[in-house]
């Protein structure tokens, strides 16, 4: 079976998608319920109730992450706007052509863009995963995700694994569960998707696993302890370690082992090279052979502008020390930084940005102070819990 070929897969994934790029369209705005959209009569109807512009800017998105143009269907997904009308058009499409997708990096670390990964390589990755990590523990699984299907871990873990294992899984979409419903229902052989935030919660609330439980943990580094815990309980840890440009780069069953870099990559300095990809490798990294390596933290993520070195999670934090700040973000968009600013209390937004570029100002030169403010009551992030760009 492709991936595609599970209706309520690909129902899934399409719902997942809709409803994260329009909460990019309308930041800050309370969105629906992935079951509701799922029932409803097409994207212009409640609960979604798009309007044209709208519209025209999701199609366009799906169509490319799709490579839906490509067939020449592209411009039908404005003539069947809902679930089931695009679902018709993405399988047509995907049964003609399905060679490569494209993901949106979440901006947590800096500027949201798009990647074009090769199917063939996220299936080699998929393979791996089922073959070696899952088949030991998972004879006849359930795989339950807690994650969304159109970003590249959820694509990878609920949508494509599936379809390399040798029974093909149940797929429970989770997210609507209390954990505790969650704890109840699951049994023995269960696979569990999530991110950190999830498994902190459920060790946080004091909730138990059965035994030989596989958890997931990716998008995300995960505590020790958490891990641990998890591991006392009896279950199989599977961390992943990677990015939106690469998928998976490296997986690890312990929390205090190193990681062991997967199979299709092979590092060479700064680069990974893979048999339908290379890429450079997002974070550093210490190798202790050719197989496994340490993360050893973040690069610093400066920028320049004017020839000067920024880092504009100096600046945030400086913003920070504002007494009318609770929380902020800096990011660079190409030509300028910009700033995402929670105030601590309610006052007017212009007053704020206002009173901070008075402040910021005799605090930095000129070419460090954010050109554009953005004053919210949250910081924005992703249907994953990450910072997402604005």
């Amino acid at each position: 079976m492709r991936w595609w070929q599970d209706n309520a897969n690909l129902r899934r994934f399409i719902v997942d998608f809709v409803l994260d790029h329009l909460g990019s369209l309308r930041l800050g705005a309370p969105l629906p319920s992935p079951q509701s959209v799922m029932l409803a009569e097409g994207w212009w109807a409640p609960p979604l109730g798009m309007d044209s512009l709208e519209l025209v800017d999701c199609a366009s998105a799906f169509a490319q992450s799709l490579a839906i143009n490509d067939s020449g269907l592209g411009d039908l997904l404005l003539a069947k706007p809902s679930v089931n009308g695009w679902k018709e058009i993405a399988t047509a499409s995907l049964e003609n052509s399905s060679h490569t997708l494209r993901f949106r990096s979440s901006g947590s670390t800096g500027k949201a863009h798009s990647v074009t990964l090769p199917y063939a390589h996220i299936e080699q990755e998929a393979r791996f995963i089922a073959n070696n990590l899952f088949s030991l523990h998972c004879p006849a699984p359930r795989i339950w995700s807690l994650v969304p299907a159109h970003h590249i871990y959820g694509f990878v873990f609920t949508m494509v694994v599936p379809t390399q294992m040798r029974e093909y899984p149940t797929i429970i979409d989770a997210r609507q569960r209390l954990p505790i419903s969650i704890e109840q229902s699951l049994r023995s052989g269960d696979i569990v998707v999530a991110v950190p935030d999830f498994w902190r919660l459920w060790i946080k609330t004091g909730l138990r696993l059965q035994k030989d439980i596989t958890v997931v943990s990716a998008a995300a580094s995960c505590e020790t302890d958490v891990l641990l815990e998890l591991i006392g309980q009896g279950a199989n840890v599977i961390e992943i370690y990677g990015a939106t440009e690469t998928g998976g780069i490296g997986y690890r069953q312990h929390p205090n082992e190193p990681f062991t870099v997967m199979p299709h990559w092979r590092a060479e300095g700064e680069c990974l090279i893979g048999h339908y990809l290379e890429a450079t490798v997002p974070d550093h990294l210490a190798w202790l052979d050719t197989n496994r390596f340490d993360i050893k933290g973040r690069k610093d993520g400066k920028i320049q502008i004017g020839g000067i070195n920024i880092c504009p999670n100096e600046i945030a934090a400086l913003i920070k020390q504002h007494n009318a700040v609770e929380d902020a973000i800096v990011r660079f968009d190409g030509s300028r930084l910009k700033a995402y600013v929670i105030p601590k209390n309610l006052q007017s937004s212009q007053e704020l940005i206002s009173d901070l570029s008075v402040w910021l100002s005799q605090q930095l030169p000129a070419t460090h102070i954010p050109k554009h403010f953005t004053i919210g009551l949250q910081l924005p992030r992703n249907t994953m819990g990450k910072l997402r760009d604005w």
